[in-house]
């Protein structure tokens, strides 16, 4: 079986007539007619039925016709996305974070300048956005794809690529309430104005879901720089949503408590409306050998 013997089915179950089909297919009626037998051989079940010189889908048939024209379809897209490839014609639209930086991301200048010289066919467009902007852009299909970070939650479109994951936990003061805790729940957090990396309904979506099942009011707000929440937590302005990492350096328990329950994960969300899947696989591929190179051992 070859590409070449679903098309010459499928227009022949479309069209439901050998001479037209041949006609359209630009072949000679008896070679479709062998290639359509040959089909039937192979796969040891008939695929039309001839009465009176009048063709119909057996159940066969109408299944091959379905799964076939998907098949054909995915070719044609990978033909097509190599030639856009080999022209130097494939264009990404990525996006990144604001949120991911300093602390999270690698180098991301170095890893871009990597990328671009192994694979000089395909062409960035970058742009830096706040973590909710990039999930909505991807959504719109304004991106192909974006390094976003989020809360983990079931009910969400999978990251395509997951570069890292991460325990959550919430950031506080000297003196906040929350001093010395080493586990905190979304109850402890009432009446204390609290911050994060975006909103709660995008990249906080599983502590908005239980806010909302719990009856549990966060006086919240997103902070996108880094630098701003850093600030905000050690005068003792808010408490923050953040990743939990006692490996990390620098990490104070006296500081930082994990929020039970709750997890981070980093990585890459696709778009479905990208015309360049496959393109988009590679970049993430590659960032995500990029990024565990990086890490220490």
């Amino acid at each position: 079986m070859d590409i070449t013997q679903i098309r010459y089915f499928l227009k022949t179950a479309e069209l439901l007539n050998y001479s037209r089909a041949a006609e359209q297919l630009f072949i000679a009626r008896q070679s479709l007619r062998q290639s359509i037998a040959a089909l039937e051989k192979e796969l040891g079940l008939p695929l039309f039925n001839n009465e009176h010189n009048k063709l119909s889908l057996t159940q066969y048939g109408a299944y091959l016709a379905v799964s076939g024209a998907e098949a054909v379809q995915a070719f044609d897209n990978m033909l097509a996305g190599f030639e856009r490839f080999a022209n130097r014609q494939t264009q990404l639209r990525v996006g990144f974070s604001v949120s991911l930086f300093p602390f999270i991301l690698p180098d991301t200048t170095s890893a871009l300048r990597s990328f671009e010289e192994q694979y000089p066919n395909i062409r960035l467009e970058v742009t830096h956005l706040t973590n909710d902007e990039a999930i909505e852009a991807v959504e719109a299909g304004q991106l192909d794809c974006a390094c976003i970070i989020r809360m983990a939650c079931a009910d969400q479109p999978p990251l395509q690529h997951t570069l890292v994951t991460f325990d959550a936990g919430v950031d506080f003061a000297d003196d906040s309430l929350l001093a010395s805790r080493a586990e905190v729940q979304l109850c402890d957090l009432t009446g204390m104005r609290c911050i994060g990396m975006g909103s709660l309904e995008k990249t906080l979506r599983p502590v908005h879901q239980a806010c909302l099942a719990q009856g549990v009011t966060l006086d919240y707000a997103p902070i996108h720089s880094t630098v701003d929440a850093f600030y905000q937590i050690r005068h003792g302005l808010a408490a923050a949503f953040d990743i939990y990492r006692p490996d990390a350096p620098g990490f104070d328990p006296r500081h930082t408590a994990r929020l039970t329950g709750y997890s981070w994960e980093v990585g890459f969300l696709g778009s479905k409306a990208c015309a360049d899947r496959d393109a988009v696989t590679i970049f993430c591929d590659f960032w995500q050998h990029y990024a565990a190179s990086q890490r220490p051992d």
